[in-house]
């Protein structure tokens, strides 16, 4: 196929950059061999006496684009086995295609055949030295296997004179600055890199362990968890490398004791608010992470919060509990507080739904005794798990927007009560004991707002 276009003001128009130029030819050349480029298959692009003449090859399109595709399919999905006879055929057929060579150096490198890969992809430029990919590839495998970063950092800005916008190569140009301990520098080409792709979830993660190296753990917290919302799968190395930066950080933010001074301020607000004194009080013997008790409910003067100090990020429990106070007051401003209560009669309900588990229990040698207290504390834990869910998710939504500084205690504390309430739901002896009904609406509701985790499911023993 042959496509014919005068060379003059109006064919630059339309192809804007070749008119930004100064109607430069060879930037009008480069933009129309874009332009007609077909998957890799690219056109032959002439200018004679006044005229451009497009040639595409559409008999080798028809033949080879079924193929080709095929290839791309089977190598995402690494059917390395499937794919080589394919790719053979292909580059028999068409040995000027840059791409084949290309997608067989990949193979070769991503099967451990580094020196098979670089004689691929050199086989790629020499057909197309403008191969960004091909590029971009050698320099990840002099950087990655080789440790020749020199090497690499040449084909990488080999990728930029080819494409001054491909974030990829800004981003492994950072890397390698890192590795040899050009931090500054480095930060420079993440910070290009997001500029031209701000959902590529690498370069955020790099930023993180920049901030890491700087001794920022809020940012190196900031940029691990950009990192794991960006991510695609949760499988994949990289989420598993942000989710422990986000930790290791957090912690260390945890560790500065920032967030009492977040803590105080806002006990002080609440108490002008309320006009009643706050007291914080150490009590390990709690059966939950935290739980706040209202003065005039216990005939006291002032309002309590009791925390567990062995939950990690204490701090975050403490917020979360007065919070709980917070929306007291702004429902009585309004006149609309409620108040929930059980009676016998639900309870007793509540026990009858249960009776195979009960009768179960009995059979294997369990006390009425246990058994009552089982049943006891499945009805008090999944009520408290119905009202709280609710009422806790908009709490944590509340802390997460009100103070980005207490995120990193939010997210260990979080992490942690998570972990609680996988060991309430899973454990041997709950799941074989608890009734299936109350242990799925456990995990619901664990799931949900990684709060209260554990209230429901509790082991027990015979006695």
């Amino acid at each position: 196929m042959q496509i014919l276009h005068r060379l003059d003001e109006f064919l630059f128009g339309l192809f804007p950059k070749a008119q930004e130029s100064g109607n430069d030819a060879e930037v009008l050349k480069d933009e129309m061999t874009k332009f007609y480029t077909f998957g890799p298959y690219k056109p032959i692009v002439t200018l004679e006496g006044g005229w451009v003449k497009v040639e595409i090859n559409t008999p080798v399109i028809l033949s080879e684009e079924s193929d080709f595709r095929k290839v791309v399919a089977l190598a995402e999905k690494r059917k390395f086995a499937e794919v080589k006879p394919i790719l053979r055929n292909l580059i028999s057929k068409n040995r000027t295609n840059s791409e084949y060579y290309r997608i067989n150096g990949q193979i070769l490198s991503e099967e451990g055949d580094q020196e098979g890969a670089i004689n691929s992809l050199i086989d790629a430029l020499r057909w197309d030295p403008k191969n960004a990919w091909a590029l971009l590839m050698m320099g990840n495998i002099f950087a990655k296997y080789k440790d020749d970063i020199a090497t690499a950092m040449k084909y990488y800005d080999q990728v930029l004179k080819v494409d001054s916008r491909n974030n990829i190569a800004m981003n492994n140009i950072g890397a390698n600055l890192m590795r040899q301990g050009k931090t500054e520098a480095a930060k420079k080409y993440f910070h290009e890199a997001l500029k031209i792709n701000a959902n590529y979830a690498n370069t955020y993660y790099a930023l993180g362990l920049v901030a890491e190296v700087e001794n920022d753990p809020f940012s190196a917290f900031d940029h691990a968890i950009t990192t794991l919302k960006k991510s695609a799968n949760p499988k994949d190395a990289l989420f598993q490398n942000a989710l422990q930066l986000a930790l290791s950080s957090a912690k260390k933010v945890v560790e500065t004791g920032s967030g009492a001074e977040i803590l105080s301020e806002y006990v002080h607000r609440l108490e002008s608010q309320c006009g009643t004194k706050i007291e914080l009080v150490e009590d390990p013997s709690i059966p939950v992470a935290a739980k706040f008790e209202l003065a005039e409910n216990y005939g006291r003067s002032n309002h309590v919060v009791r925390y567990n100090p062995n939950n990690p990020a204490v701090v975050h429990l403490q917020m979360h509990e007065l919070v709980h106070l917070s929306y007291i007051i702004e429902a009585r401003r309004a006149d609309a507080n409620l108040l929930f209560v059980t009676s016998q009669k639900q309870k007793a309900e509540f026990v009858q739904g249960i009776d195979y588990s009960i009768r179960k229990l009995r059979k294997k040698g369990f006390s009425e005794e246990s058994i009552s207290c089982f049943c006891a504390t499945l009805f008090d834990g999944i009520n408290l798990q119905i009202f709280n869910a609710p009422i806790d998710l908009c709490i944590e939504d509340f802390l997460y927007h009100q103070s980005k500084e207490l995120r990193p205690y939010q997210f260990v504390s979080l992490l942690g009560l998570l972990k609680q309430g996988l060991y309430a739901v899973t454990n041997k002896e709950i799941v074989e004991h608890a009734p299936p009904n109350v242990l799925r609406s456990s995990k619901i509701y664990n799931k949900v707002v990684h709060r209260g985790l554990g209230n429901c499911c509790t082991p027990f023993s015979r006695s």
